[in-house]
């Protein structure tokens, strides 16, 4: 295993959006996540519900509703050809661009850790 380049420090970590994500699954299920391999486990073992919740507290738009999360190919629990938001529009670009402030946009990490813009 390779050498441990960076790692955030506490604040950092708890004012992350994965963090704050994981909050709202406690809250919302009633769990506690002690590291994140339990926020994982948990997200590979109730899919359809894990994403749905993506799409909850992401505030996803939709242009039509779906129908099911997740539906497997008949007589399969394999992910290929399985289908994801049955019945689901929504405009891609629209969120990508929804946070926008005029500024210039472009993000560059650099090595100290830190996000700029």
């Amino acid at each position: 295993m390779g050498k441990l380049l960076w790692s955030p420090i506490e604040e950092q970590k708890s004012q992350s959006e994965i963090n704050k994500f994981k909050q709202y699954i406690e809250q919302r299920y009633s769990l506690s996540f002690a590291p994140y391999h339990d926020l994982w486990a948990w997200s590979t073992s109730t899919i359809a519900d894990f994403w749905q919740d993506v799409v909850t507290y992401f505030i996803i738009k939709f242009y039509s509703g779906f129908y099911r999360v997740l539906a497997y190919p008949a007589n399969s629990n394999s992910f290929f050809g399985s289908k994801w938001f049955s019945g689901l529009t929504l405009n891609h670009a629209e969120h990508v661009f929804r946070c926008e402030t005029g500024a210039d946009t472009n993000a560059f990490a650099h090595s100290n850790g830190y996000l700029q813009r």
